[in-house]
């Protein structure tokens, strides 16, 4: 993808100079040279507008406003917790073709995919994740505008809906989401109705185009962001390079090592999971992350559209929406869920949080001491501290059966207002499950 532009600027380059060249012939070989007479005041004139040609920067700037123009429409404004955090995100023109039994997941022309970032649709624990609850997403209108009620939406992401759920119904699903990678898809089902009680039709949503598996970006290339900066200016422009030709390993808070690309563009809170394109209008990477501005600045990062270790976002988006069949719909290949949080206090480790639908689910409790953990016919590993249950739990993979002795308070007599505890050592064996529907602790059956 880089030839095309280096192409196309060196054409441009090629023009200029012939254009530069065949003018100015006339005053280089003009008079004594060649014996062509001297050019008339007029000649002169007319051959000097020849040189008004459009430098090759203003090329760049009329490519980065056509690209602008050809995207600005992509990006959606989130809104969470009432209103309490928002962010970005982009409808991606991405064909999902999950077949099968699940009919509920199947393509249907009303559905429309919005990517974004993980962290956006999702509250984290040390191991647990759960959704962020109701959720609205706004579409820019063809005048760009965030706030016309034909194109506001909502949703809901987590493991508890309201009540009326059913009756009312809700536009906005989480298709699936992604701890590791940050990665999250929205469907937006335009057959039920907007904020305003009528339907979108989906010819008035633009979606962003994605680049071939082969495209590379130059060191230096010209990206520009759309995003929501302070998560209350959505649809707003930010310029900047490739920081570097090679993909960065940066730990990024709350959620571990990842694989970014390095820019320089402008982002701010608010800005993550918005777009970031080249000058092709292709979507080439999600924001996501910055380092704090009171150290450093012009340091932002963004995940590929495509790596070599899968963790690209359109590959993760591909596996979430289950493009080879059915049975694979809202999973990432080698990802496992564990579903609980674990405290450290007085020199015991305790299990602080179980979430709903997660591998432990209904076998360990909150208040649990743990002992010892075990993985499949290993070693016991006696706990005394967090970073022993972090470094044995991150390894465990889809399958494997985790063995932990807990010391519990057991209810052994109950009768009214009183009742006798007693202290128990039980051993409490757990699979580990694949890792579907991450982000929300909602497992449909």
């Amino acid at each position: 993808m880089k030839k095309k532009l280096s192409a196309f600027l060196t054409a441009v380059v090629a023009l200029t100079l012939a254009v530069i060249m065949a003018s100015g012939c006339s005053f280089i070989s003009g008079g004594k040279q060649g014996g062509a007479a001297t050019p008339s005041d007029s000649q002169i004139a007319a051959q000097t507008v020849n040189f008004e040609t459009t430098p090759k920067e203003r090329n760049i700037e009329d490519a980065f406003v056509e690209a602008v123009a050809q995207v600005e429409r992509t990006t959606v404004q989130i809104i969470t917790s009432g209103g309490k955090y928002a962010g970005s995100g982009v409808i991606v023109d991405i064909t999902f073709a999950a077949e099968g039994s699940n009919a509920a997941w199947k393509q249907d022309d009303n559905m429309i995919y919005i990517i974004t970032c993980h962290h956006m649709v999702s509250t984290t624990g040390s191991y647990g994740i759960q959704g962020i609850g109701e959720i609205e997403v706004r579409l820019p209108d063809e005048d760009c505008s965030y706030t016309n009620a034909d194109y506001v939406f909502y949703g809901y992401i987590g493991s508890e809906r309201p009540s009326y759920y059913t009756s009312q119904g809700y536009a906005i699903t989480l298709v699936g989401g992604d701890f590791e990678s940050d990665i999250a898809i929205l469907k937006l089902d335009l057959s039920v109705a907007a904020k305003s009680g009528n339907k979108l039709s989906k010819d008035k949503v633009q979606k962003a185009q994605i680049p071939d598996d082969d495209y590379t970006v130059s060191l230096g290339e010209t990206v520009f962001a759309v995003g929501n900066p302070t998560g209350a200016l959505p649809g707003s422009v930010a310029r900047g390079i490739i920081s570097s030709r090679q993909i960065r390993s940066v730990s990024v808070e709350d959620i571990g090592t990842m694989s970014l690309m390095q820019i320089d563009v402008a982002t701010n809170g608010g800005s993550s999971g918005g777009g970031l394109y080249n000058l092709y209008g292709e979507l080439i990477g999600i924001t996501n992350a910055g380092a704090s501005k009171d150290e450093f600045e012009g340091i932002n990062f963004a995940i590929p559209c495509y790596l070599e270790n899968g963790n690209g976002f359109v590959e993760i988006a591909k596996q979430l929406g289950g493009t080879a069949t059915d049975d694979n719909y809202g999973y990432v290949s080698g990802r496992t869920v564990k579903g609980f949080d674990v405290a450290e206090s007085s020199g015991v480790v305790y299990v602080s949080n179980v979430y709903s639908g997660s591998s432990v689910y209904g076998d360990l409790q909150r208040e649990d001491i743990l002992l010892s953990i075990q993985v499949n016919d290993g070693a016991i590993t006696q706990i005394s501290n967090t970073t022993t249950v972090k470094n044995i739990i991150s390894q465990v993979v889809a399958g494997d059966i985790v063995r932990f002795t807990v010391s519990r308070q057991v209810v052994v007599w109950n009768s009214g207002p009183f009742a006798r505890y007693e202290t128990q050592q039980l051993t409490i064996s757990a699979e580990i499950k694949s890792f579907r529907f991450c982000d929300t602790g909602y497992y449909p059956e």
